[in-house]
This record gives structure tokens, C-alpha cells and sequence, in this order.
């Protein structure tokens, strides 16, 4: 098993306290700590009871307050970014080979800090012209940030779904439904166009990787048992067990003077995260999964996103243990894609947020118009033809959950980030099925949390060394 080295935790320093002749290690312990959190700062303080206001109908749209982002000083942020990253290029040891991408990691933290800065000022500007142009910047930025999703594509999943649901036989109460969904859109005759699908050989071949006796997860999924469903604990247990047992870690909870250890926590929370910089998994309180979910959970938490922030820890490039510029799709992709190979079956992946972020982006819905089509395109795909009053209230209230991940930070405007599922997975397959059946190349996939399938962040992986 590798051995993995840790940096020394460094908390509570100012950028002037930063000794004379800072090593890198210290320098990017310094800048771990400046790490703008959109996700954690996109949290609203009043989401319980706008949430309430919303589904009661009392108001059209959610009106949410980001205390969070009002705390925060955007431009003694920047400065602190900027000057810990300048003197980490100037680094003898990093300079002459990783200078590129140190600059490119410094510009991403200041790109986020902008971008959570101008979703502060969307929300509270205070002229018509301030917020227009707020709005602008903010989409330009999270644009050039997360992408955005191709209309022809977005158009195409739509139109599945909705000649799927148009097919079907439903009850008076399903009719009434579809009769509200199709009343949304303009135009449902839109024709689906040709996407891409890997090969069954590629799919069989992941599978395989992933599976067999002395496959990749075969070990890790030997720790959940064969029950019906895990509360927030036994997911918590389960994935400290995996973290101890098949990857030799010592967790925070045992030994807290080996410096930053990993720990898994159980807090308020929309989703299960993998906090690399924090060395953290958060398990959301009061969440319960199934038996599927559970497993599907080790492969793309722990298979994934922990072990390509441990193996990225393990060389010479400390920014693999978080992610190369631009690698942020592939990462949410790949835990897809792993979780698809385990199974054995290709399935489209981040078609709803796809969807979602199309909806705001070129048919300028609101949070309202989204929510009403999400929950009805939602229940009308999976009803057998006659939902009850039970299935409405459930696709409700999860749609407006899933309406809410697009929309936060702003209430208006789409956040693009969760387009990674779907453009991530689609790259992460078609890299797959140009490397299948090398083992050398499949490796470079999970060294750290880059993208393979980038040349030049393949070049970096191959310049790379174990430490």
C-alpha cells in the first residue's frame, strides 16, 4: 500500500507571519486557508421558512439571505490569494516545473472569490443598472468558471422526456398533470439529436476494473452490509471503516497530533461532500439511503474523490490532492462513470441539472417556472400512470431541493456547476473508450483529481513524482 505524506497543519496565520523562507508545503498551507467556498456560502439563513413561503404559494419566488457572503472582506481576499500565490511561483523548487500550474491554481481561488462577490451583488444591489450589470458579470464569470450547457443538448434531453411522458397512459389525475407540464413549454416537437454512448466492450471492461476479485471497489464494498437502508451514523461508521481498514489512515478522532487528519462528520448539509482541502466527508444529519444508494456512495465518496485527493497527496504536485485548473468536471464525471461500471450499465448521467440550467438559460424560467415543470417532468417519468397525492408531495419537495442546488447564491440566476455530471461523465467515457484495455493509462484516471484526458494535464501527470 503507498504511504501517504501529510503537511504540518498552520492555522490562524496571517500572510505576514509567513516566515522568511517558507517552504511550499507551507506556503500552500497558507493558501488552502484562503480557499473561497461558494458551496458553504451559497447557504441561506432563512431557508426553512422560504421554503415554506414557496411551497404555501405565498410567494412566487424564494427570497433567500446569504448572511454568510455579507461577512466576507472580497478584496483583502483577493490580496492575500494573490500575494501567497505570487510568492509560491517564486519558489526555486516549483518555479522551473510547476509554475503554470501554481499560477493557474491562484487564479481559480481568485475567479471563485469574484464570482461569490458578484452573487453578493446581485443580491443586494441597489439600483436597476447595478443588478443588470451585477447579473452580467456574475454569468460571465460562472461561464468561464463551470461552462455552459450547449442548447441543442439541453434541448434534446428535454424533448425525450417530454415525447416519453406524451406516450403514456395515465389516470385523470396523471393527465391533469402532463396537461400543466406541456402547457409550460411553447414547444414540445422539438427531435432528439444523436449522442454519445461508450461501447459495451468499454462499459464490460470498467466493470471488470471495478468488480472482479481484485477489482478496485470489491474490498471497499465488502464493509456494507446487506440491509434495507443506513441512517447518517451507519454511513458515517461505514466509510470511517474503509478509510481505516483499506487505506491505512489514521482518522482526526483517534490521533490529533499527526496534524490534518481525515474525518468524517455527520452536520447540516444539502449533500454528502468530500472536503479535500479540509480533509473532511460530511454526511448530511437525518439522511438515509438504501442499500444501492450506500454502495453506489463508497464508489463515487471514497472510490473517487478521497482516493484521487489521497493519491494526489502522494506526489510532488500538491495541488493534485484538490484538483489542476479545469479538472472539476471530470471529477463529479468520473464518480458517475465508476459507479455505472460497478453496475455494468451505461446510463446518461446529470441529465436534470442539465435540464435544469437550460430551463433558466434559454427559456429565461424563473425559480417558480422551473420548480413546476421539474416536479411534474420528474413525477411523470417515474409514475406507473396514476400517481397519488403521497408521490406529488415527494417530487414537490424534492424538486424544489433540486431547484434550489441550481438557483442558490442568487435566487435568479443558474449556477452552472452540477453541468459537470453530465459533460464530466460524457468526456470521462469517451477517454475510457480511447485507452480501453490499458491498465498504464487507466492508473493516470486516479492519480489525483486531474483530468487524463487533458494533454496537458496528462503531460503533468507524467512529469509528476511520489514523495
Amino acid at each position: 500500500m503507498l504511504e501517504y505524506t501529510y503537511m504540518s497543519e498552520i492555522s490562524n496565520t496571517s500572510t505576514a507571519e509567513i516566515e522568511k523562507n517558507p517552504s511550499a508545503e507551507e506556503l500552500f498551507a497558507q493558501l488552502l486557508e484562503l480557499e473561497p467556498k461558494p458551496i458553504a456560502n451559497f447557504v441561506p439563513t432563512n431557508a426553512a421558512e422560504q421554503k415554506e413561503l414557496f411551497l404555501s404559494g405565498e410567494v412566487r419566488n424564494p427570497d433567500h439571505v446569504y448572511g454568510k457572503l455579507a461577512t466576507l472582506d472580497f478584496d483583502e481576499n483577493r490580496k492575500n490569494i494573490r500575494e501567497i500565490g505570487d510568492k509560491l511561483i517564486a519558489l526555486d523548487d516549483t518555479s522551473e516545473k510547476y509554475a503554470d500550474v501554481y499560477e493557474q491554481f491562484t487564479q481559480n481561488y481568485l475567479n471563485k472569490t469574484s464570482f461569490m462577490e458578484l452573487a453578493y451583488k446581485v443580491k443586494t444591489a441597489e439600483t436597476p443598472e447595478d443588478k443588470i450589470a451585477a447579473k452580467e458579470a456574475f454569468m460571465d464569470m460562472n461561464v468561464e468558471l463551470f461552462g455552459a450547457p450547449d442548447q441543442a443538448t439541453y434541448r434534446s434531453l428535454l424533448a425525450e422526456k417530454l415525447n416519453k411522458i406524451k406516450a403514456k397512459e395515465l389516470s385523470p389525475a396523471g393527465e391533469k398533470i402532463r396537461e400543466e407540464l406541456f402547457a409550460i413549454f411553447e414547444n414540445n416537437d422539438i427531435e432528439s439529436v444523436s449522442r454519445f454512448k461508450p461501447s459495451d466492450e468499454t462499459v464490460q471492461w470498467l466493470h471488470e476494473i471495478t468488480t472482479s476479485e481484485d477489482g478496485l471497489y470489491t474490498n471497499m464494498l465488502k464493509h456494507v452490509p446487506e440491509q434495507a437502508s443506513f441512517t447518517d451514523e451507519e454511513i458515517k461508521s461505514i466509510f470511517e471503516k474503509i478509510i481505516t481498514e483499506e487505506f491505512g489512515e489514521t482518522l482526526a478522532s483517534t490521533d490529533a497530533d499527526k496534524g490534518i487528519l481525515w474525518s468524517v462528520d455527520v452536520e447540516d448539509a444539502q449533500s454528502i461532500n468530500v472536503k479535500a482541502s479540509e480533509k473532511r466527508i460530511v454526511v448530511p444529519n437525518g439522511r438515509e439511503v438504501t442499500l444501492k444508494i450506500m454502495q453506489g456512495l463508497v464508489v463515487h465518496e471514497i472510490g473517487v474523490h478521497f482516493l484521487r485527493s489521497l493519491t494526489g497527496e502522494s506526489t510532488d504536485l500538491l495541488p493534485l490532492k484538490l484538483g489542476l485548473s479545469d479538472y472539476y468536471d471530470t471529477e463529479e464525471g468520473l464518480g458517475a462513470v465508476m459507479e455505472q461500471g460497478r453496475q455494468g450499465e451505461y446510463r446518461e448521467a446529470g441529465a436534470d441539472h442539465y435540464i435544469t440550467a437550460g430551463l433558466a438559460l434559454y427559456d429565461n424560467k424563473d425559480f417558480r417556472d422551473i420548480y413546476e415543470a421539474k416536479w411534474r417532468l420528474a413525477i411523470l417519468s417515474t409514475t406507473k400512470g396514476d400517481p397519488s397525492e403521497e408521490d406529488i408531495a415527494k417530487a414537490q419537495a424534492a424538486n424544489y431541493g433540486l431547484t434550489m442546488r441550481t438557483m442558490r447564491g442568487t435566487d435568479e440566476l443558474p449556477w452552472f456547476k452540477d453541468l459537470s455530471y453530465y459533460n464530466g461523465a460524457a468526456e470521462v467515457w469517451k477517454h475510457l473508450e480511447s485507452i480501453r484495455g490499458d491498465d498504464t493509462e487507466f492508473m493516470l484516471v486516479l492519480l489525483g483529481k486531474a483530468n487524463a484526458a487533458n494533454k496537458a494535464h496528462r503531460r503533468i501527470l507524467l512529469e509528476t513524482a511520489t514523495v
